[in-house]
Formats: C-alpha cells, structure tokens, sequence
C-alpha cells in the first residue's frame, strides 16, 4: 500500500507541475482586472481608496493587490508566477502543519488542494479567499502544537486580524481555535475556565487589533475614513442583498436562499465522505481542530449570502485536509475501545478506506477547462478578446492627457485600460452601482455625484459593455437601462465612434 500511495501522490504532484507551468499562459479576468486597475491607480495616480475610488472592498483587498501589483509591474505572466509562488508556500506551510499525520497524509492534502484551485482556472485565481487562505493556513501550523505560548496566540491573533482585513468573516475561525486551547490549559494547568479563557484570548485581542488599528489609522491618515464608512453603512446594506444568482433578494426570501445553498458545500459534497472517514481514523485533537475548522468555513458563504464558487475555497483547503487523513501513519486504533462487531467495521473502514478516498480524487480532481483547451490548441474564452479590441482602440486614438470612464464591471474594458494604463475619469470604476435599488435614496446620490464627476472630467472616451456576460443585477428595484441622467448626458455630449452587439465607444464631441 505505500508504494502505491508513492506512486499515486507522485502522479498527482507532475499533473501539478504540468497545470501550473501552462497557468503561467492564462490571462487576467474576472476580479482580477478590476482589483488591478485599481492598484494601478494607487501607484500610477496615487489615487487613495474609498476617497479617490468608489469600491465596496475592504482595505486589506487593495493593499493585498497592490502589492502584487508593484511585484508583478501588473504584466500576465509575472502575476501568473506570483499566483504559483503563493501557491507553492501555501503547499510547504500545510504540508508543515500536517506532517504530525505523516508524510503521506500532508502532501496528500497540499497536492490536493492544489490541484483543485487550479481546477478553478483563470476566473478563480488570486481571489480575496486564495489570498487570505495564506494567513489561515498559518493559524493552522501555528495551532497545531502541542501547547500554545503567548507569542503564538499574539501570532494567531495578527494572522486573524491580517485576514479580517481581506473579509471581515474570515474570523470565523479564530472561535474554535481559542475553544480548544481554552480546553487544553484547561486540561494541562488545572485552571478554571475563565482563568484559561482570559489567558488564552487577551493575547490574541490584542493581535487581533494590531491590524485593525493600523487600517483605521491609515484610513484616517488619508482621509479615506469618512468616505469608508460612508460606504460600509449606506452600500454595504444594499449589497448584501444581491444573492449568488445576482438577484436583489430581501426578507424571507434571502433566508429561503441561504438555507437552500449551505447544506449543498459548493458542490463539495463528496469530500465528507473520506473527511469522515479520516476524522474517525484520527480520533485526536488535531483532527477534531480540523474539523471544527471545516465546519465554520462551511458557514463561511452564508455570510455574504452569495455563495459564488471562490467562497468556498477556505472550506474546501480544510476538507481536503481532513480527507487526506485516511492516508495518517498516525491513526488512532479506536476500535480497541468498542465492541468486537464495531472493531470488526472499523477494521473494514480503515482496510478500504484508502480506496475510498482514491474514487472521491478521480470524481473530484479533473484539469480545468482552461487546461484542456490549452491542450487542444484552443484560445481560453474570456472576456480577454474583447479587452484586446478596446486596448487597441485606445492606444490608437488616446491622446497625452485624455481620460476614459467605463461603464463596465468584469466585462473586458477595465483590462483594457490597464493594459493600456489609461487613467480613469471618475472615481466610479463599475457601474453596476447605479442600476440595483434604483430607488435607495443612497443610489441616487451615487448617480447624481457620477453624473456631475462626469461633466468635470469630461473624459475623452466612455466605453459601455453591453454583453451578456457582464454581471447583471435583477429582481425588485433594478434596471438595465441607463439611468435618464445619464442617456441624457451622452446624447448631447457624445457620439458612438464603435458599435458592436457586446460594446459601444462613446467619443466627446
């Protein structure tokens, strides 16, 4: 059995090696145009977020991706090779915090995951999840000590906060994490519960708030706090109520739909199957952790309320971590503690249990549909071909000190314009905005505040994607028409230079 597992965990890392090197060729989409074009207009413009850019991320995003940004000189291939090289220390950071299962069962568990982030393809990469998985992954070599320190709970505290900063709920995990320490001094110290409790969370508060403190500060510093919490009180509300279906969903029916998603894990499922079955095989603490862990980034969606497949990256690195627990050199014989016919199961799980896990990995790990068409010598439909055709327009007829405003979301236009580092008219970069609880006293404050930014900057170049593969909202209270202000505002001051069934540029007459 183990030359086999050799053989098969050696299969997995090449078709790793191989999926990786032909990632290097894929090319910037979905989120990640946008979340680059505006780290391109920090570090080009020094435009400051939520002051200078309307966007309803959290600060972490922006520093996240700026950062990756000046890196990368915000070039494909580089910010591919930064992908991997996230990737390739998040592998070494779990396959440290899980070799205490031997080895088998930590590189199991990093290949896998690797394998299955790359099975998400160009529209899953570098997302706010994958980035904040890093910091997680940390808690978890960190937790998965025998006994924690103070340094290591001001660590876990600091890795949390790093993460909240990304998205508030990553936090999550942090709950079980300081149950089962609080449990452990109990245990090992012989303290009372509160006495453990206060030891245990004070440092981690206090890492916890390292970051907070120093995002509020920067915010204040830049005089993006106002503006900040502008957004968070008056928008977030608002966007909390679009559902993974881009439906603007309230009351009932919102809670109708969360509870429809969360039992169905992103289509995850199968992987409780071995997860299950490596938790009943590891009967210790460690495992329990996992689980525990598991458990909470399932519940992780839900908070959002969208369910969009990269929410479920935390939930899937965990699951997969369970899962390659039936591979554990260190197994627990828990059958010695039941009864002769339970043994006699047990034995049976155990005996089968590597074959098990093997048919979840042939349903669940697959090449992404990239990959495949890499190697079919096919181009990898994105909304990539049309940013190629708007760069070149832009580069053609752009003029030294012209601007351009995108009527746009993850449509082509805001590649376009990073690729041509084209600077931006307003501070509005989407325009979804403007067409979702069109009646919120708040939305029509953002439309008239556009409209006048507009008449200011009076850019060169409005360009307006119009295809189906734009994101848009629906249900109660949305449109897809612009916004009469708007219609007005083009019809007297600008004239369509380009007209096509998935894009219109406007030019300023």
């Amino acid at each position: 059995m183990q030359t086999t597992t050799k053989v098969i965990l050696a299969l997995l890392a090449a078709l790793l090696l191989v999926e990786a090197a032909f990632s290097v060729r894929w090319p910037i989409t979905h989120d990640e145009a946008p979340l680059f074009y505006e780290a391109f207009l920090m570090h080009d413009e020094g435009r400051v977020p939520y002051r200078d850019i309307f966007d309803f991320q959290m600060p972490g995003s922006f520093a996240a991706y700026y950062v990756l940004g000046i890196l990368s000189g915000f070039g494909d291939v580089r910010i591919r090779l930064l992908d991997l090289l996230i990737l390739s220390v998040l592998i070494a950071v779990t396959f440290f915090a899980m070799r205490s299962f031997g080895k088998s069962a930590a590189l199991a568990g990093a290949l896998l995951f690797g394998l299955k982030y790359l099975q998400g393809g160009p529209s899953m990469s570098l997302q706010r999840e994958y980035l904040l998985l890093i910091f997680l992954a940390l808690t978890v070599w960190i937790a998965m000590r025998d006994e924690l320190t103070v340094r290591h709970r001001l660590a876990l505290g600091l890795l949390f906060g790093l993460a909240a900063s990304l998205k508030p709920h990553a936090a999550i995990g942090l709950v079980p994490i300081l149950l089962f320490d609080i449990i452990d001094m109990v245990k090992r110290r012989g303290l009372t519960f509160m006495n453990a409790a206060s030891r245990s969370t004070l440092p981690v508060l206090l890492g916890f708030v390292i970051p907070v403190v120093a995002v509020i500060a920067w915010l204040f510093h830049t005089r993006a706090l106002a503006p900040f919490l502008s957004i968070a009180t008056n928008y977030w509300p608002l966007y909390a109520q679009i559902n993974g279906e881009l439906t603007v969903n309230t009351g009932a029916a919102r809670w109708l739909f969360i509870l429809d998603q969360v039992w169905r894990l992103g289509g995850n499922g199968l992987w409780l199957i071995p997860a299950l079955i490596g938790i009943y095989l590891n009967s210790n603490r460690k495992a329990y952790l996992l689980a525990s862990l598991a458990l909470c980034y399932a519940i992780y969606p839900a908070f959002s309320g969208q369910f969009f497949p990269y929410h479920y990256i935390p939930f899937l690195y965990f699951i997969v971590l369970l899962a390659s627990l039936v591979l554990s050199t260190n197994v627990t014989p828990i059958q010695l503690r039941f009864s002769p016919l339970v043994s006699r199961y047990s034995e049976l799980i155990s005996r089968y249990s590597f074959l098990i896990l093997l048919l979840i990995v042939l349903i669940n790990i697959r090449p992404s549909t990239a990959f495949i068409r890499q190697l079919q010598g096919k181009s990898i439909v994105t909304s990539t071909d049309r940013a190629v055709e708007i760069a070149r327009y832009l580069e053609k007829n752009l003029e030294a000190g012209d601007t351009v405003q995108p009527l746009d979301w993850t449509g082509g236009t805001l590649l376009a314009m990073l690729k041509t580092q084209t600077p931006i008219a307003t501070p509005y970069i989407f325009d979804f905005y403007f067409y979702h609880h069109i009646s919120s006293p708040y939305i029509q404050s953002l439309r008239t505040n556009f409209i006048k930014d507009l008449q200011e900057a009076r850019p060169r170049f409005i360009v307006r994607v119009t295809a189906i593969d734009k994101p848009w909202v629906s249900g109660a209270d949305t449109s897809r028409e612009l916004f009469p202000e708007l219609g007005a505002f083009l019809n007297e001051n600008y004239s369509s230079t380009i007209q096509k069934d998935d894009y219109v540029i406007y030019e300023r007459r």
